[in-house]
C-alpha cells in the first residue's frame, strides 16, 4: 500500500504547486519514496500525536530539506533515516526532553548503521529533542569526525519535525532555523490538513486541548 503522503503529493495544490512540482520533479522525491518503503513501521511509536502519520510528514519535509541544501545521496539517506526513527523512544505523548536519546540508543538495530554514519544520525535523533543551546554538546557527545556535517543534519532534522508542529497548534515559522524551512510553513500546514481528511483520522485536537488547557478555538481555558 502506497504511503498516504506520496498519494497527497501527486494532489492539486493551488498555489503551493509550483513548490510541490518542485520537489515532485528532483532527484529528492525518489529517495522519499525508497525511505517510506524501507520504514519500519512496528518499531515506530503507536500514537496520534507521534506515530506514523507524524514519521511520513517528518519524512516528507525532512526530503524537502535536503532538496532545498543540496545534500548529496549518501547525506539525504541520513537525514531521511534519522527523520524515520527520531521518535521510536517515546514512551507517552508529552514533554520528554530525553526521547531523543533513547530512540537513538535504537539507532543501529534499526538501521544497521555503524562507524561514522551511525554516529551523525545518532547525534542529530538525540539532539531533536532537547533545546537548541545542547544541539553542540550533545551532537559532540557521539564524537563524529565532521562535526559540520553532523550538526547540519541536527537542524535539518530539527526543521523537519518542528514543521510538523502544525499538528499540535504549536508551528511558530519563526523558531524553525532555516529561512528555506519557513518558506514551507503553509506546505506544512496543508499537508497535515490534508493527511487527517485522507485517513479519516481526528485532529488531535482533543489531546491537545486538554494537554493545553485550550478550548474548542484554541484558546486558552481560565481556570
Amino acid at each position: 500500500m502506497k504511503a498516504v503522503v506520496l498519494q497527497l503529493l501527486h494532489e492539486p495544490w493551488g498555489e503551493l504547486q509550483p513548490m510541490v512540482d518542485e520537489f515532485l520533479n528532483s532527484r529528492y522525491y525518489p529517495m522519499l519514496e525508497g525511505a517510506l518503503a524501507e520504514l519500519n513501521r512496528e518499531a515506530l511509536f503507536k500514537s496520534k500525536v507521534h506515530g506514523s502519520g507524524h514519521i511520513e510528514r517528518t519524512l516528507c519535509h525532512g526530503a524537502i530539506a535536503a532538496m532545498e541544501e543540496a545534500l548529496s545521496p549518501e547525506d539525504t539517506r541520513l537525514l531521511l533515516l534519522s527523520c524515520a526513527y527520531h521518535d521510536v523512544g517515546r514512551e507517552h505523548d508529552k514533554l520528554d526532553n530525553l526521547h531523543g536519546h533513547r530512540s537513538a540508543q535504537r539507532v543501529a538495530a534499526l538501521t544497521g548503521l555503524t562507524g561514522e554514519e551511525l554516529k551523525l544520525v545518532q547525534g542529530a535523533v538525540d539532539a531533536h529533542s532537547r533545546s537548541d543551546r545542547e544541539m553542540v554538546s550533545t551532537v559532540e557527545s557521539y564524537a563524529p569526525a565532521d562535526l559540520s556535517k553532523a550538526l547540519k543534519l541536527a537542524v535539518l532534522l530539527k526543521d523537519a519535525d518542528g514543521l510538523d508542529r502544525v499538528r499540535i497548534w504549536d508551528l511558530n515559522p519563526e523558531y524553525l532555523r532555516r529561512e528555506s524551512s519557513r518558506s514551507w510553513a503553509d506546505f506544512a500546514k496543508e499537508l497535515f490538513r490534508r493527511y487527517q481528511l485522507a485517513t479519516g483520522g481526528e485532529y488531535v485536537m482533543d489531546f491537545v486541548r486538554k494537554w493545553k488547557h485550550l478550548d474548542e478555538n484554541g484558546n486558552p481555558v481560565k481556570e
